[in-house]
């Protein structure tokens, strides 16, 4: 799920403060960051104090909690078309998290992704350096569906243990010598 939270989300943030900076200059994405700290406090979300200044200092719990608010944040805030990709971002993120899939919430899933993928590039297309050449898009687009219809859910998929193997067996003794 690092593949949203850290890859694709974290772009989509990205480029939406680029978006609302050229349209207005720095005015707009201090207003979405003023909005971000109106947000009332809940045990269960983490708001940040300090607007999204430090987007890349983020985990991806932290994302998960912006996923919560960030339909609201940019509503109204510049275009339709704002609201609308974060609406369409859940819509699919809510599907990937699914345990078990039929067919018919697979075709479901490819055509909220296809949707979510269209005004993505359509809304921050001239932000892009590579022009879109990014692996994590292209392979959420084009691939993630038949890996799930060959391997199951995506939920199962976590480099948890190899990132703590590696914590062990290489930083650690790197440190000590």
């Amino acid at each position: 799920m690092h593949h949203l939270d850290l890859g694709l989300y974290r772009y989509q943030i990205e480029f939406t403060k680029k978006l609302l900076f050229e349209a207005e200059g720095r005015s707009l994405v201090d207003k979405m960051n003023r909005r971000i700290t109106l947000i009332p406090r809940h045990s269960e979300l983490k708001i940040f104090s300090g607007g999204l200044q430090s987007i890349a200092l983020l985990t991806a719990d932290n994302y998960r909690n912006i996923m919560k608010v960030m339909v609201f944040v940019v509503d109204d805030l510049l275009n339709k078309d704002l609201s609308e990709v974060y609406v369409k971002w859940n819509e699919m993120y809510l599907l990937s998290r699914q345990e078990t899939f039929k067919e018919s919430d697979l075709k479901n899933f490819q055509e909220a992704i296809e949707k979510w993928a269209n005004l993505f590039i359509k809304l921050f297309g001239q932000f892009s350096n590579s022009d879109f050449k990014l692996p994590k898009l292209h392979s959420w687009v084009h691939h993630i569906v038949d890996t799930i219809r060959e391997f199951g859910a995506i939920n199962g998929y976590t480099t948890e243990t190899y990132e703590a193997l590696h914590k062990t067996y290489v930083k650690i003794p790197y440190r000590l010598s």
